[in-house]
């Protein structure tokens, strides 16, 4: 079963979580409506019931595949469909579900609200304003028209049926409250470490500065009195030659910048993407670096960007402290963003370093619907792997966000 449901490993947790309690539970009721249609309580509601329930189970293990290729959108489909049809199945059979069946049509919105477009957000809005009106109506009809005669028939339907659709309403309500409840905490944390991460970056650019452009200025300018001394004594040899030295000064002036400015934002990294900037930075690297891409679509400008920045904090970690003779770095963009950074160097105990820029990372991705995870240890190398599988494709209803 792991290995049939394993197209839902690359969804978010939460998603994924709430696919397998939702299949959990349409599995649970339906081995107990066939345990009890075995034992004897045999009607055609409950036929249909059976009926409907193991192919809305059909339905949602046809999505595991889908999502490999899909992502979030195919599992949300395919739990729209199943809900769907047990809520129309379900009130034809049994009027008394109505109640229950109508609920069901609204939680496509609720689980697909936060993984989908606008168009697709639009289209679940009509399902369950269609779909719930629909079922209400089909339930009073047939509670009307064909109520069954029989008691237990609606007993037993009722009490296998509710309980699972019951726990699905709730587990979705409890975890909408506790990812709220997650997210105002990380929302705390991430203020406290944008502020660190700010002023660590600018201490780095201060460094940077101080250690590079401004020695070289401050020599430079040494340079530029000694050549106008060699002028004025007449000695036009030699302050031809220092003039020749400000000048390879100056373009290794311009190169510190230039790397700097890469450092800081990347211009092929808004002109031409990911890709782009991750094939120019590792043609500049001093450890051989092996750059391996696949299946990729352009993401968002913010995810973009959180990754960017997380490879070359890695790529950089790992020239200068891990030792290492060659580092892989592998992008994958279907279901969703992901990349791999791997060197073959001494690697590192984790508790024994500063933490600072790995946090860094972390909330750089964490602020784009990220994770990231480090592998490593002393002398095996180090390995670090980042995902984002809420990230907002182009053209999702995200709120705007004003750089300054």
């Amino acid at each position: 079963m792991r290995g049939l449901l394993s197209g839902w490993d690359g969804l978010d947790p939460a998603l994924r979580w709430l696919l397998r309690i939702n299949l959990i539970a349409l599995t649970s009721a339906t081995i107990l409506l066939g345990a009890a249609y075995l034992a004897g309580f045999k009607h055609t509601a409950v036929e249909i019931d059976l009926a409907v329930m193991v192919v809305s189970i059909v339905l949602m293990l046809v999505t595991p595949p889908l999502c490999r290729r899909y992502g979030a959108p195919a599992a949300i489909i395919g739990l729209t469909l199943s809900a769907c049809l047990f809520a129309a199945g379900g009130t034809w059979a049994t009027p008394n579900l109505a109640p229950l069946t109508v609920l069901l049509t609204m939680v496509p919105l609720l689980v697909g609200f936060p993984y989908l477009t606008r168009p697709w957000i639009r289209a679940l809005m009509v399902v369950a304003v269609v779909g719930s009106a629909g079922v209400a109506a089909l339930g009073e009809w047939r509670r009307v028209d064909n109520l069954n005669e029989i008691w237990w028939v609606n007993a037993v339907v009722v009490a296998v049926s509710l309980p699972p659709g019951v726990a699905v309403v709730v587990f979705l309500v409890r975890d909408a409250y506790t990812r709220l409840r997650d997210q105002s905490v990380q929302l705390a944390e991430s203020r406290t470490r944008v502020v660190e991460v700010a002023d660590a970056a600018r201490r780095s650019i201060e460094r940077d500065l101080h250690d590079g452009a401004q020695q070289r200025l401050l020599a430079m300018s040494v340079t530029i009195e000694r050549a106008r001394k060699e002028l004025l004594a007449g000695r036009h040899e030699s302050a031809t030659a220092l003039m020749g030295q400000l000048a390879a000064t100056n373009r290794e002036v311009l190169t510190e910048l230039r790397e700097l400015a890469r450092g800081i934002y990347p211009p092929l990294l808004t002109e031409r993407g990911l890709v782009a900037a991750l094939q120019s930075t590792a043609r500049r690297s001093t450890v051989p670096v092996t750059l391996d891409v696949a299946d990729f679509e352009r993401p968002s400008r913010q995810v973009e960007v959180a990754a960017y920045f997380c490879i070359l904090e890695a790529l950089t970690n790992a020239a200068k402290h891990s030792g290492a003779t060659e580092v892989l770095i592998t992008v994958r963009g279907l279901p969703h963003l992901s990349f791999v950074v791997s060197d073959d160097g001494r690697g590192f105990d984790r508790g024994a370093v500063d933490p600072g820029g790995l946090l860094g990372m972390e909330a750089r991705a964490a602020a784009a619907g990220g994770t990231l995870r480090l592998e490593t240890a002393p002398g095996w190398g180090t390995t670090l792997r980042g995902e984002f599988p809420t990230s907002p494709p182009p053209g999702q209803w995200t709120p705007e966000v004003n750089d300054r």
